[in-house]
C-alpha cells in the first residue's frame, strides 16, 4: 500500500485584513483536500464545481502552490502601517556627530524596508548544498522593491550608539486597491 506524500501549507496575509488560509494538498493528486479559515477571515465559495470552495484562482504546478493574497478593502478605510527601523552607530567616523547622521539614516532605510516588506511583500530565494548527509552551505537572500511616499518620521531616540526611528505610513484604501488589483470600485 502505497503512502500519500501530503503539504501542509499556511499562507498569512502581510497586509491588514487580508485573508488567512489553511490548505493541506496531496502533492500526487495536485488537489485540495481540505481548506479551513483561520481566525475570522472569511471564504467565499467558488464557481466552478471542481475546484474546493476558497480555492479559485490557486495555481498548483509541481509542488508549487499559490494562493492569492485579497486585501479585504473598502473604499472608506485608512490603511495605517508602522515600523520601527534600527541603525547602529559606525565606530570609524571622524565626530560624533558623524555616526549620529550615519545612525540615523540607516534606521531610516530600515524603516522603510520594513513598510516595503508590509506592503508589497519580500522575495526570498534559499539555497542550501548537502554533501554526505551534512548541510555545508546555506545561503538566503531577500528582496524588496517598494515606492513609499509620505512615510512620516513619529520619533526619533538615539541612545548608546543605537538610533530607533519610528514610522507612520498612512495610505487610502480606495487607492491602494487600484495599486493592487487594477480593479476601481
Amino acid at each position: 500500500m502505497a503512502t500519500k506524500k501530503t503539504i501542509s501549507l499556511v499562507l498569512a496575509g502581510m497586509l491588514l485584513g487580508t485573508n488567512l488560509l489553511v490548505a493541506q494538498v496531496n502533492s500526487t493528486t495536485t488537489t485540495a483536500n481540505s481548506v479551513s479559515p483561520v481566525g475570522n477571515a472569511g471564504i467565499q465559495s467558488g464557481r466552478n464545481s471542481n475546484v474546493p470552495a476558497g480555492l479559485q484562482g490557486v495555481e498548483v504546478g509541481g509542488d508549487d502552490i499559490v494562493i492569492p493574497n485579497a486585501p479585504m478593502i473598502t473604499p472608506s478605510s485608512i490603511i495605517e502601517i508602522s515600523a520601527v527601523g534600527m541603525g547602529v552607530a559606525p565606530e570609524s567616523t571622524l565626530s560624533p556627530a558623524q555616526a549620529l547622521a550615519l545612525a540615523k539614516r540607516a534606521a531610516i532605510v530600515d524603516a522603510y524596508r520594513q513598510i516595503g516588506e508590509k506592503m508589497y511583500g519580500i522575495r526570498v530565494n534559499a539555497q542550501d548544498t548537502v554533501r554526505d548527509m551534512v548541510l555545508k552551505n546555506s545561503t538566503v537572500k531577500t528582496k524588496v522593491m517598494a515606492v513609499i511616499r509620505n512615510a512620516e518620521i513619529i520619533e526619533t531616540i538615539y541612545k548608546d550608539g543605537l538610533c530607533q526611528v519610528n514610522m507612520e505610513l498612512k495610505l487610502d484604501g480606495k487607492r491602494w486597491y487600484r495599486i493592487l488589483t487594477g480593479e476601481n470600485f
